[in-house]
This record gives C-alpha cells, sequence and structure tokens, in this order.
C-alpha cells in the first residue's frame, strides 16, 4: 500500500524532470511513510516515483521495481491478494523471483502477459507501467475503485499522482475549476470519474485500463459489473456459496507481515468480516469502533457485543462535535469537495487504528452487492405506487405541494410524488438519488450554477439514467449496478482510502472481492429481501456465527448526528456562509434560498442536513 506518482512524456521532444516527479512523490508521503524512490525510463521519455507503506516484503518490496534488463519499470500501490499463487504458476513456468513481494508478480505477469493478466488478479491496485522498448504505458484502477489516480496534460508531458492535491501542489499552469464538477457536487455529494474538480484533470475511472503511446491516450474497461446469469441453487445452497466465498476472501486479506485489525461498526457486513476473521486467523484479532455523544448515532454497545461473542481485542474511540475542526485538513486530502460525513469518524477512527495496527479489514461493499440500502426499498414503492399513480398526476399533487413545502412532513410528500412523477423507472432512480432536484435548484443555485445547468448537454441525473439504462436485468441489478459504477468507486471507496491513507493505514474490503459482488449481483430479488428488510442472505450468514440479537436492527454505519449539530453547534457556521466568501462571491449559491433552507432546518420542517454540510464542505475547500 503506497502512494504513487509520474511523468510521462507525450512529445518526443519533451523528457519529463526526475527533481520534479520526485518532489511529487515527497507530497504523497502520508500515504508511504516507509520508503521513497524514483526511476528514470533509459529513453528519459518516462519518470516514475513511489512511496510506500511496507506490508509485504518488508525488506525487498521496494519500488520502482524494474525488469532485469533494465528497460521496463512498475509502481503500484495496492496489494494483490492471490500472489502467491500465482507466483507457483510463474515458477512452474520457469520464472525465478529476486524478492517476495506481490509487485514483483505483477511485474512479470506483465511483462508475459500484457494487460491480459489483469483478469486474473484479485486484489486492489492503481497502477503505471512503464516499456521503454515500445514507448507505452500501461495505467489501471481496479475493479471497483479502492485507489485513485489522478492525471493532468502539462507542457507536452502526462503527470499523474495517487492524490489530486498533491498534483495539484506539484505541477505548474492554470487550474480553473470546473463548474460542471461543482454542479455534480451539489447533486451526488462527490464528483465521478473521470471528472475532477478541475477542468484541466481527471481521474482514472474503476475498471478500466488507460495506454499512453505515441502521445496518444486511449481509455477501455476491462471490468464492468453488469448482471450475468441468475444463481439456479436453493436458498440454502446460496447461503453456502456465500458463506464459502466470504471465507476465502477473508483468508486472502489477512495475508500480511504487519499487525492486522478489523473496522467494527457493529453492522452486518463488518460484524461477517470480524466473525469469518477471528475464525480464519492465527493470532487475536483487534477490533476498533467509533462512538458518538448523540445515542441514536452510537452503535458501539452493539460492535462491543460482537467484538465480546467472536473473542476479539476490542477498542472504541469516542467522536465529539469538535471534529469538524478537521474539515480544512480534509479539504487538502480529498483534493477536491467531498460531502460524505461520515469521511470524519473515518478519519478519527483510522487515526487511532493506525497506532495499534498497520492494515485494517472493513465491511465495505455488503449495501451494493446484496440491497442493503433504504433507497433500494423506497425505489421499489415508487414502482408499486406507479402502477396505479399516473406520472402526469403525481407531477402535478408535487408541485401543488412544494409552494407549502416548509410545513411539517409536506417537502419530503412532494418530494416523493416529484420522483413519482419522473418516467422511466431509471429517470425516478437517478432523481432519488440526487440531492437538489430541479425546484430545489431555481431556488438555491446562484447564476453560475443556473447557467451551467442549462448550457449542459447531459445533466447529472442524466448520467445516471444513462448508466441505469446501459445494462439489462432486474431494476434491482439495474440500481446496484449504477452504485457501483458511481457512489461505490467514486465516493465511498475514496472516502476510506482518503482517511485512511492519510495516516499510513491500509484498509482492505473483503466484500468487495470482484467474486462476492458478482454472486450478490446473480441473486433473485427474493434472496436478497424478506420482512427485515435487505441483505437478507448476508443475514442469514452472519446468524451462523453471531447470534441475531447483535445485528437485527436498523441499519446506522459511521454517520456524524448532522441535523442536531445543524441546529446546535454548526448553526452558526452554516450561516455564516450567508456573510461573505466564496460561495457567493463566485455566484454559486442564491442567498434567499440558503437562507430558507437554515431556517426550514432550524425549526424541524425538513432535514438539509446533508444539502448544508454539502455547501459547508464546498465553502471549505473554495477557500481552501
Amino acid at each position: 500500500m503506497c502512494g504513487i506518482s509520474g511523468a510521462i512524456s507525450l512529445a518526443s521532444s519533451t523528457g519529463p524532470s526526475v527533481d520534479a516527479v520526485a518532489h511529487l512523490t515527497d507530497r504523497l508521503a502520508h500515504r508511504g511513510p516507509d520508503g521513497t524512490g524514483t526511476w528514470r525510463a533509459p529513453s528519459g521519455r518516462a519518470v516514475l516515483g513511489h512511496r510506500r507503506l511496507s506490508v509485504i516484503d518488508l525488506a525487498l518490496g521496494q519500488q520502482p521495481m524494474v525488469s532485469e534488463d533494465g528497460s521496463c519499470g512498475l509502481v503500484f500501490n495496492g496489494e494483490i491478494y492471490n500472489y502467491l499463487e500465482l507466483r507457483k504458476e510463474l515458477e512452474a513456468a520457469g520464472e525465478r523471483f529476486r524478492t517476495a513481494s506481490d509487485t514483483e508478480v505483477l511485474l512479470r505477469l506483465l511483462l508475459r502477459e500484457g494487460e491480459a493478466c489483469l483478469d486474473r488478479l484479485l486484489g486492489m491496485f492503481v497502477f503505471c507501467f512503464w516499456d521503454d522498448r515500445t514507448g507505452r504505458a500501461l495505467l489501471a484502477r481496479d475493479r471497483m475503485g479502492k485507489k485513485p489516480l489522478f492525471h493532468v496534460q502539462h507542457g507536452g508531458i502526462l503527470w499523474f499522482a495517487s492524490s489530486l492535491s498533491a498534483l495539484k501542489d506539484s505541477v505548474p499552469g492554470a487550474w480553473p475549476v470546473n463548474p460542471q464538477a461543482v454542479d455534480d457536487y451539489l447533486t451526488l455529494g462527490y464528483i465521478p470519474a473521470p471528472s475532477t474538480i478541475y477542468q484541466s484533470a481527471g481521474k482514472l475511472e474503476a475498471g478500466t485500463i488507460t495506454t499512453v503511446s505515441g502521445g496518444a491516450m486511449q481509455v477501455r474497461r476491462f471490468w464492468d459489473p453488469r448482471p450475468g446469469p441468475m444463481f439456479g441453487g436453493t436458498y440454502a445452497e446460496a447461503c453456502d456459496a456465500l458463506e464459502a466465498l466470504a471465507k476465502d476472501a477473508v483468508r486472502l486479506r489477512l495475508r500480511s507481515d504487519v499487525p492486522l485489525g478489523v473496522f467494527l461498526s457493529g453492522g452486518i457486513d463488518s460484524s461477517l468480516v470480524t466473525a469469518l476473521a477471528a475464525k480464519e486467523s492465527a493470532q487475536p484479532i483487534r477490533t476498533f469502533s467509533i462512538q458518538f455523544d448523540h445515542a441514536a448515532f452510537d452503535e458501539s454497545a452493539h460492535a462491543a457485543a460482537v467484538a465480546a461473542h467472536t473473542g476479539t481485542i476490542h477498542e472504541t474511540f469516542t467522536v465529539h462535535a469538535e471534529v469538524l475542526e478537521l474539515i480544512p485538513s480534509l479539504a487538502w486530502h480529498y483534493g477536491e469537495p467531498f460531502a460524505d460525513s461520515s469521511a470524519i469518524p473515518t478519519w478519527i477512527l483510522s487515526q487511532h487504528t493506525r497506532q495499534r495496527v498497520t492494515v485494517a479489514l472493513g465491511g465495505d461493499g455488503g449495501d451494493e452487492a446484496f440491497l442493503g440500502y433504504k433507497w433500494y426499498a423506497t425505489a421499489a414503492s415508487l414502482e408499486r405506487l406507479a402502477r396505479w399513480c399516473p406520472p402526469a398526476l403525481a407531477a402535478a399533487l408535487g408541485s401543488a405541494l412544494t409552494p407549502v413545502a416548509a410545513l411539517p412532513g409536506a417537502g419530503r410528500l412532494a418530494r416523493a410524488l416529484t420522483m413519482l412523477g419522473t418516467a422511466p423507472a431509471g429517470r425516478r432512480f437517478a432523481a432519488q438519488r440526487s440531492f437538489i432536484n430541479a425546484h430545489e435548484s431555481r431556488t438555491l443555485l446562484g447564476p453560475a450554477l443556473q447557467q451551467v445547468r442549462r448550457n449542459r448537454t447531459q445533466s447529472t441525473e442524466g448520467m445516471l439514467t444513462e448508466l441505469y439504462e446501459h445494462v439489462q436485468g432486474t431494476p434491482t441489478q439495474r440500481m446496484r449496478y449504477v452504485d457501483l459504477r458511481t457512489y461505490l468507486a467514486d465516493c465511498l471507496l475514496p472516502k476510506v482510502d482518503v482517511a485512511s491513507m492519510a495516516h499510513g493505514l491500509e484498509a482492505r474490503a473483503p466484500l468487495l472481492d470482484h467474486r462476492v459482488v458478482n454472486f450478490g449481483l446473480s441473486l433473485p430479488d427474493e434472496y436478497l429481501v424478506d420482512a427485515g428488510g435487505g441483505k437478507r442472505i448476508l443475514r442469514d450468514v452472519l446468524a451462523r456465527h453471531v447470534p441475531r440479537q447483535h445485528f437485527e436492527r436498523p441499519k446506522q454505519g459511521f454517520s456524524l448526528p448532522l441535523a442536531p449539530w445543524f441546529r446546535t453547534t454548526l448553526r452558526p457556521r452554516a450561516q455564516a456562509m450567508l456573510d461573505d466568501g466564496p460561495l457567493m462571491d463566485g455566484g454559486w449559491i442564491n442567498p434567499a434560498g440558503l437562507r430558507a433552507i437554515i431556517d426550514e432546518h432550524v425549526r424541524g420542517g425538513r432535514d438539509h442536513s446533508q444539502r448544508l454540510y454539502s455547501l459547508l464542505m464546498l465553502d471549505a475547500w473554495l477557500r481552501a
């Protein structure tokens, strides 16, 4: 687990500077505190940089790693969990290894098979492989998007790095803000790939490989989470198959030459990972959790009960409202506006966990693969309602309620009717996944963003709708496909990666093993949903290891108590955005619209905490 960087000449007359890449690499020191290195290709056309967090082969796994003839170099961030099995295959084919690292396994696979080897990898990764013999580079991001990679072109050179802020701090030239990305951010709470907040910079999409050759960049998708054939076995057989897959995914992710633990929220996913890790590990497992000073948001007692049952060494860390002082640090580390508030408790959890271990497993992935989010149930309800309530009638009722949306409950009903009035199903789901609908945008967004929305060829909601319609399958399969391609890859996984790597902690996600995800997408809905809600099969597999009373309850996770905080502690901060600063000066936000949602939230008419937090983070990023 590391940070990578580099520069590739797009014009034969231009060679990147080793010193410039070394400076960029130094800006990634937090991602790799254990070592640093650079390599210049013999032709001078490429320079690769690396910061190392030592996890596998502590003595010999340094990077950049170079082929024996010195013509090819590799920088790699991540873990190849099945590297031992792949190494045995390569040794049987005549390869002889100099190290015990997964990096050398990847290098030799790339030398032998090229990009075709990606289909054989179980793991998380971004890498750049430069072949000086052909003047060709390969840059790839893993299937789910666990690891990030950003890039920008300047002076005939393609620069790349694991951190957008490090890239901006190191590469000169203009870095204008991308207004469409601001619109995407306010709609979704994050900026989906391949865009970034800057017009000139991009980020690799999950599951893609980029070829750089002859001054051109070509992108292709090597993996897509589209649904395959439906599972044909019984429910009992499905439970057995899932348990076997999850056990193997956990077993592989317990491979480490450094201390290891588990993030335990007390929910279904992290409890399953904890239970399996405790049984698979030869050493006692350490678990770590967060508690909040608001009881309604605190699951620490449930986490402690799971830890006691599974026999782990458990610790709990407390989050108070004062942690919001971290916002300027978050703004730099994320590099662009980012509105998932659980990044803050994840940051605190990672900071404390790193003092005990170097690697932590987590429960990410269960909701997307196994139908766990509440919005999937809401979408199903809207689908049923649409059968007897014509969209035109629902839209008219929603418009009629909008002027009185400030009344208790009226705002939520108006929004539900507006979504119901949106057809077809893909557009309804896109509207459901958006924080700001068309009516709200007219009152909240300022003239700059109003102009952006008028000029866009495709709206953010249109992009989500297109993804929904891109695949065949059931509505639940299509919804999960959209979330895997967008929300998971560009919100949830960057949240964990940045918060953990800011403290030199490696985070692993067994339930995001692509074999587990593919299996979840293949299951019929009745295997995933019952009277107790979503993730039926995960709950039943977990019940084989942990008593149901420890996890059968509404989903919570590491969510901050933003709603009460914006009525008390955070209220002055929200109101300060109205007084001065970049949100108003840049024409991004309409002050009257912002004042209205603050007032409505404070008096309890409607919960605007997510919108207010999004604006707070945008304001902090623009100031930074």
